[in-house]
């Protein structure tokens, strides 16, 4: 059921409460929206859409500094994706995400940020908040080639997704580079440069990524760290046969650790060993930026209408 068909619902279940309903029209739309409807003073905005319009209300709230101001974002999921419902065991029939969110009472959760560097404007950064998921790497690449493609308006967007994810993987080898992971369960590595070579790096708020992807298993939106989940220096061999059955099944431990590995931390960098490599960032599934790229939590950042257990 899309925004239109549920307008009905809404004018018989809010007859007597001030709201009002806005279709975007454009890329970044959603978060303009966002963030006029916070400083026009609505407690409560739903996002009617699938992650990346989840995402652009999140941004919104954030810049209008939302939580602050007494506002809330609730969920009724509809179109492509839904990590961050999955994650959150928001129900997927819009009936009953409504009553939930008119029914439920608030909770704050964490939202990450991304500095990513813009693609063409090496001197410049991409600012951005996510909810769910910033990855970095094959998956990066993956949502590049696909914002990119010629074909999405003639296929289905999950066939685009699954096309690219199969190229992108025949074709990509895990570029060098640099990165350094602070507080959490850094441990003696807090803060220290290490290299490797780059398969994916996901900076984890939720658990799934990629429509069927438990990439962090663990991950906990409200205990104010990121789960950070590393695969590296794959063969094209370990990656279709080894890595990818690992990341559906969020299983990644049967990789050797020389391979593969997951930490709790606060803050993140990464930035690539060749100056000419451009390794795309992806956050909430749109691309963000390329490296070098900075992420940081903020926890509690967001106050959420979500499912009680």
């Amino acid at each position: 059921m899309d925004g239109k068909k549920l307008e009905p619902v809404v004018t018989s279940r809010l007859a007597s409460a001030k709201w009002k309903v806005e279709y975007t029209q454009h890329s970044g739309h959603a978060s303009d929206l966002a963030r006029e409807f916070v400083n026009e003073g609505y407690n409560i905005i739903v996002a009617v859409g699938g992650d990346g319009t989840i995402s652009q209300v999140v941004n919104g709230y954030m810049l209008a500094d939302g939580n602050s101001k007494g506002c809330a974002v609730g969920i009724i999921s509809s179109g492509t994706g839904g990590d961050f419902v999955r994650t959150t065991k928001t129900p997927k029939d819009p009936l009953e995400a409504l009553e939930l969110i008119l029914s439920t009472e608030s909770t704050l959760v964490d939202v990450g940020h991304v500095s990513a560097t813009k693609p063409n404007s090496p001197s410049a950064t991409n600012e951005q908040y996510f909810i769910n998921i910033c990855s970095v790497g094959i998956s990066g690449s993956i949502i590049k080639r696909v914002e990119s493609s010629s074909i999405a308006k003639y296929i289905s967007g999950g066939l685009v997704y699954w096309l690219y994810t199969y190229l992108t993987g025949l074709a990509y080898r895990p570029p060098p580079v640099k990165y350094t992971l602070t507080g959490g369960s850094a441990g003696d590595d807090d803060g220290k440069e290490k290299q490797m070579g780059l398969y994916i790096m996901a900076v984890a708020n939720g658990r799934y990524l990629g429509g069927n992807m438990h990439i962090a298993p663990k991950a906990q939106i409200s205990d104010g760290q990121f789960d950070v989940v590393c695969l590296h220096d794959l063969t094209l061999t370990d990656a279709f046969f080894k890595a990818s059955p690992a990341l559906k099944s969020g299983d990644l431990m049967k990789l050797p650790a020389h391979q593969a590995f997951t930490q709790r931390n606060t803050k993140v960098s990464i930035s690539p060993v060749n100056a000419k490599d451009k390794i795309y960032v992806e956050a909430d599934g749109e691309v963000a930026g390329v490296l070098p790229a900075s992420w940081e939590i903020i926890s509690q950042g967001c106050r959420m209408i979500l499912p009680l257990s």
